[in-house]
């Protein structure tokens, strides 16, 4: 298999972290309820024009699941897996994600609720490494994903539910 650029498995993997949730507008979810408002939107399959994720709920509904692939014409490339549970002595939602062929091999993921957007704090681990901010905007019809670098946008995309 030839290496994808970067970018566009990042876009693939690197949007795991937080696809998990539509909260309501004013509402803060704490404590192990974070982690139930991510799931509200996580079960199923996302898309936005070349990656797809699936979320599924993990043991007790205390562990979010998520896979991604990259396609390549017809085909879809699996390039990562993660998981999410509620961390207490952190007091936040906290994820991993272990990817392959993007030059980055592990995600780490610190995850909060702000309104209709989550917001996570991500360090990456491999050649190219780094410390960004993913923002996950909600509406009816899906979510913005943007991810910033230094307050500055790195890159985004759209993703609608497929099933």
């Amino acid at each position: 298999m030839r290496p994808v650029p970067f970018a566009r498995r990042l876009a693939a993997a690197g949007a795991l972290g937080v696809v998990l949730a539509a909260p309501v507008a004013g509402q803060q979810p704490e404590g192990p309820a974070a982690l139930e408002a991510f799931g509200a939107l996580v079960a199923g399959q996302w898309e936005s024009p070349g990656s797809r994720h699936e979320f599924t709920w993990g043991v007790g509904r205390q562990v979010v699941r998520s896979r991604s692939w990259f396609a390549e014409g017809d085909e879809w490339t699996l390039v990562s897996e993660g998981w999410w549970y509620w961390d207490p002595d952190g007091e936040t939602v906290r994820g991993q994600t272990v990817a392959v062929n993007m030059g980055v091999d592990l995600f780490e993921h610190r995850s909060r609720i702000e309104g209709r957007t989550v917001v996570s704090d991500l360090v990456s681990h491999g050649d190219f490494g780094g410390v960004y901010v993913e923002r996950w905007t909600f509406d009816d019809d899906g979510y913005d994903w943007v991810l910033e670098q230094d307050g500055a946008r790195v890159m985004g995309a759209r993703y609608t539910r497929t099933r």
